[in-house]
């Protein structure tokens, strides 16, 4: 194909395919035109979140940017029912018979120091762990379409609270996804369960 060709080519093509875009939202539409010439048309709705990097756990910390010596915690008494709110904390003083066996911790977002009962070492669930009635954690921020995904970095693992819920439905497992209590999806690479 002559340049010429290929030029007026690109243009038509160009053209109605920007015709189409002012008809509504498309994805991403790639056009490879004699395997030199590549053209780009993105949708013309952006989209509503710009992409974040994301950053790898470094040192003792997991996939989740948790470390080996920090506990999910709770300074308050846990709910009956629902998920309660959970925070990533450091044992400062374990529990003894002298402290009613409440251990001392300070949160890592905040630095504030108290005592208590409700403490959890955790890990990350492997596939037999995900089964109805299972206690999971799972970071209390949501995103799109109301889906808890993993944490992007160690500020995002820290700077909310986490979710001590249970696994109420796992029937969208081939998805990814689990479902805890309040009809709550959360991706299976987000869950952590209790030591």
């Amino acid at each position: 194909m002559h340049n010429t060709h290929r030029i007026v080519l690109t243009a038509l093509i160009t053209l109605g395919l920007s015709s189409a875009a002012c008809a509504g939202p498309t994805e991403k539409i790639t056009i490879t035109i004699d395997k030199t010439v590549d053209h780009v048309i993105d949708s013309a709705k952006p989209s509503r979140k710009p992409g974040k990097a994301i950053q790898a756990p470094s040192g003792d910390m997991d996939a989740h940017f948790i470390k080996a010596d920090e506990y999910f915690v709770s300074a308050r008494p846990l709910k009956t029912s629902g998920a309660s709110d959970v925070v990533i904390a450091r044992m400062i003083t374990p529990p003894s018979e002298q402290t009613k066996d409440e251990a001392q911790f300070m949160d890592s977002y905040k630095g504030a120091e108290f005592w208590t009962k409700n403490y959890w070492k955790t890990r990350i669930a492997m596939p037999e762990d995900l089964k109805i009635g299972t206690v999971v954690l799972h970071k209390g921020l949501s995103g799109a379409h109301n889906t808890y995904f993993t944490p992007r970095d160690q500020k995002d693992a820290r700077n909310y609270p986490w979710k001590l819920t249970k696994i109420t439905d796992t029937s969208d497992l081939f998805k990814g996804e689990v479902t805890v209590v309040g009809n709550k999806k959360v991706k299976v690479d987000a869950v952590r369960v209790i030591e």
